[in-house]
């Protein structure tokens, strides 16, 4: 019989082949796409949770401004706290003695240099506001996270214990102790020297003994930086900084490289690092922590209730140089002068309006870039760096991104509100 040993032709093969072809394209090209998607997602996704956990830091620490400080011009002199310009603006030193501003901002500030690390140097963002929180606990050390009360039964002075002995002071520590009075005409609390006139206390069994036939006063003792400290308290300065190298060009080793660039590949000047740079106790420098990477931008809206009735009177920009509605308290003064920093806080309570007293609401609004760089995107421009659907728009900056280069990039507006909880007025 006759075999039939035919098999396929060349057309065929040639159509077999293209169509298999013309299929890995087609997939290939899918395939580009989905990585492409998959890797704006993930850009955007780590974006959203670096913001989310540098963003609760500065949360967390705006809700415990005012914690530890004392409200009444003090019998004992510090140091001072910062060293060095532009965080040396922000100091409330006045022979060490009067009471220190619980929350203290810049408004559109200029491109200075910043205090250098030991990493090199800083500068300062361009019309971005800068802002101090004093506080006991906004320090990153373990001691400062730490306080307790006196148990005075004389003859005894002891100091209460938590459950948690990681929560208590240990041997060595270094304390402020506060004595805490209450009257009629409201709250005060005194700083409270050792018997050789130091505003600190090294923790011991024995360090409170002088308290013994104090009974009936109520003392509590904040942990504070574990060094020699140079002011009763612990502070944070948050900004929008760009590394930069001697010439004062950004430093590309310092500067992620998703963030944007110019022209000539290079970090834009116009994107820096939200910082939290915390005071050092030893030398008054800073010691910086990034937060948030490619920021352009960060503003302060403060919210003012001036006759005391628990609701918010009107809205100021970071410094008091703008004011929107009733600034203005029964007593005189505006908000303008509670920002003031010779009016230290407290030092003229009861005729001028002070940040313990009558600052309500603070916002903070920051513009950070969402992924890299997008040539098929183009961003909305201006962007208000701000509530606009607020009466304090005024107070913000309406950031033209058109005019700094800075279109194919996509933008977030971060928005934190707090009300600090240890200042009176929301007490």
């Amino acid at each position: 019989m006759r075999s039939n040993n035919s098999g396929f032709t060349l057309i065929e093969v040639l159509i077999v082949t293209a169509v298999f072809v013309i299929v890995l394209l087609i997939t290939g090209s899918a395939f580009k796409t989905i990585l492409g998607q998959s890797a704006k997602v993930f850009r955007s996704e780590e974006s959203n949770i670096e913001g989310i956990i540098g963003l609760e830091m500065l949360r967390h620490d705006l809700q415990q401004a005012g914690l530890g400080l004392f409200t009444e011009t003090s019998t004992v002199s510090y140091t001072g706290e910062a060293l060095n310009a532009p965080a040396s603006t922000y100091n409330d030193f006045n022979a060490g003695t009067e009471p220190p501003r619980p929350i203290v901002a810049g408004n559109n500030v200029a491109s200075v240099a910043s205090d250098p690390d030991s990493s090199g140097n800083y500068k300062i963002l361009a019309g971005t506001d800068y802002l101090v929180v004093k506080a006991a606990t906004v320090s990153t050390s373990k001691t400062a996270q730490k306080w307790t009360y006196l148990e005075i039964s004389p003859p005894n002075v002891t100091s209460h214990s938590w459950p948690s002995a990681a929560e208590n002071l240990g041997s060595g520590d270094n304390v402020v102790l506060l004595k805490r009075q209450v009257s009629t005409s409201g709250q005060s609390t005194t700083l409270t020297p050792t018997l050789t006139n130091q505003f600190y206390y090294t923790y011991s069994n024995t360090a409170f003994a002088q308290f013994s036939s104090a009974s009936n006063t109520i003392y509590t003792a904040y942990g504070i930086d574990s060094s020699t400290p140079r002011m009763p308290f612990n502070r944070a300065d948050y900004f929008v900084g760009l590394p930069v190298i001697g010439s004062g060009t950004p430093d590309s080793s310092r500067i992620p490289d998703v963030c944007a660039k110019d022209a000539s590949g290079s970090p834009s000047p116009y994107v820096g690092i939200l910082y939290k740079a915390t005071v050092n106790h030893a030398d008054g420098k800073l010691t910086y922590h990034p937060l948030l990477d490619c920021v352009a931008d960060m503003q302060v809206v403060l919210g003012w209730d001036m006759n005391s009735d628990g609701a918010i009177d009107c809205y100021s920009n970071a410094d008091g140089t703008v004011m929107i509605g009733s600034c203005t308290a029964p007593t005189g003064g505006t908000a303008a002068d509670a920002l003031s920093a010779t009016n230290k806080n407290n030092a003229s309570a009861a005729t001028v309006p002070n940040i313990r007293n009558n600052l309500k609401i603070v916002k903070v609004y920051l513009l950070a870039q969402n992924g890299r760089r997008d040539p098929n995107y183009t961003s909305p421009s201006p962007i208000v760096v701000g509530d606009t659907a607020a009466a304090e728009t005024s107070l913000t900056n309406s950031y033209d991104l058109a005019a700094k280069g800075l279109l194919n990039y996509r933008w977030k507006l971060y928005r934190v509100v707090v009300r600090p909880k240890n200042l009176f007025s929301n007490e």
